[in-house]
């Protein structure tokens, strides 16, 4: 892609409702990145915790975890474009995915075996049992909590809140992402894809900036030594002061 292509778009673009839809998505994100300097400044000092992190990385011991945390951050960027354009209920199943990996990450760190497992979920009916036997949500909940009480008691809070606010279809984020419009009459039930500013947006930013920090939190406990000499540690608990 040439940066022609990204300055003006292509024939056609805008001319439809899906990229008409893209457009207003993009406007939002830009509005946010505005009028929200402070929280999206410290999104933008989460994503470069990974950024730090992962970048030039090499033969990373325990192997495995370092994978999970690439998809984690992945899932963390998806989530914090959705939250900036105002779409809110559907960036909380991208930040549980992203939360998730984190978790699981951590859960199976050097462990070769549960790692193998995982691995052949697909090969038979067992094996697909057997790997949801052992990835519970409760296992793996108990296995941070057990080896960091705080954090574990952090993920275990932040699980629930993403399933209430919009990773399952739950009230409060249908609640919150709708609006009952009276015209005469008529009563009509809207659905907001994209939020405007306001409590919504300001607490998506947050819940945005929570997850992502708890995923390099929960990583330290495995990769002390490189978390402390890429000073990671000590930015993780000053942004925390803020959430």
């Amino acid at each position: 892609m040439t940066s022609s292509l990204l300055a003006r778009p292509p024939n056609g673009w805008g001319q439809d409702s899906l990229t008409g839809y893209f457009d207003n998505f993009r406007g939002n994100q830009f509005a946010t990145f505005n009028n929200k300097r402070p929280a999206v400044a410290d999104l933008i000092r989460i994503d470069g915790l990974f950024v730090r992190f992962l970048h030039g990385a090499t033969n990373p011991r325990p192997f495995v975890p370092m994978t999970f945390m690439l998809r984690a951050h992945a899932a963390y960027r998806a989530a914090a474009g959705a939250v900036l354009a105002g779409q809110l209920y559907e960036a909380q199943a991208m930040l549980r995915l992203c939360l998730e990996h984190g978790a699981y990450g951590f859960y199976i760190g050097a462990d070769k075996v549960r790692w193998q497992r995982w691995m052949n979920r697909n090969d038979s009916a067992a094996a697909k049992q057997a790997v949801r036997d052992e990835f519970t949500h409760n296992r793996i909940r108990k296995h941070i909590k057990a080896a960091a009480a705080t954090i574990g008691g952090q993920f275990e809070r932040l699980y629930e809140t993403l399933i209430d606010f919009g990773a399952h279809p739950n009230e409060q984020g249908f609640s919150i992402n709708s609006a009952i419009r009276r015209d005469g009459e008529k009563v009509h039930f809207d659905t907001i894809y994209l939020q405007a500013d306001g409590v919504p947006l300001d607490m998506g930013l947050k819940m945005t900036g929570q997850v992502g920090l708890w995923v390099p939190h929960v990583m330290q406990l495995i990769y002390v030594e490189r978390f402390e000499l890429q000073g990671i540690r000590a930015d993780i608990e000053e942004i925390r002061s803020r959430f």
